[in-house]
């Protein structure tokens, strides 16, 4: 390449993103060991949207709408295999309401790290193929940290 060039960027594959899941207030650097990843995921979505406020005046013929807060969730479908420690984690944030530390990475270091609850854990029993598991996580309160954008793998200091 030529001095003062760029290397090209590429495309990120799904199969190159990590979900860490650890018992709340996990440190992110904690948090990103091998035995927090979530290796029973096959499928990952991680929305984040943003509710709106309606700013419509007399002035405007047209709905005026301003964002407000911002919404974030994760589901993520994962074989069904009891005794794996973080399908238990998941598990046991769903029955006991228990505060879990998620971090949803592009593989790169770049995601959503927040403090979390499992709002649903439904299990589909097809005929023909593996038991998975729903699972929704979303963030919660928690005097540990409120949901942040890391880059880098870096958590931001205050």
């Amino acid at each position: 390449m030529t001095a003062g060039t760029e290397e090209p960027k590429v495309a990120i594959l799904g199969l190159e993103c990590e979900l860490f899941a650890g018992p709340g207030g996990s440190a992110l650097t904690d948090l990103m060991e091998e035995e927090h990843l979530v290796k029973l995921a096959r499928g990952v979505d991680f929305s984040l949207t943003s509710a709106l406020a309606d700013v419509t005046t007399r002035g405007s013929t047209y709905r005026l709408q301003k964002r407000a807060l911002k919404e974030a969730s994760l589901s993520l479908e994962l074989l069904y295999l009891p005794g794996d420690p973080v399908f238990e984690l998941l598990f046991k944030s769903y029955d006991d309401g228990d505060v879990i530390s998620v971090f949803s990475s592009d593989g790169q270091g770049n995601g959503l790290l927040f403090e979390g609850s499992v709002t649903e854990f439904s299990q589909p029993q097809p005929l023909e193929d593996a038991v998975l598991v729903n699972a929704t996580i979303v963030p919660t309160f928690s005097t540990v940290r409120y949901p942040k954008w890391i880059t880098d793998g870096k958590e931001p200091t205050a």
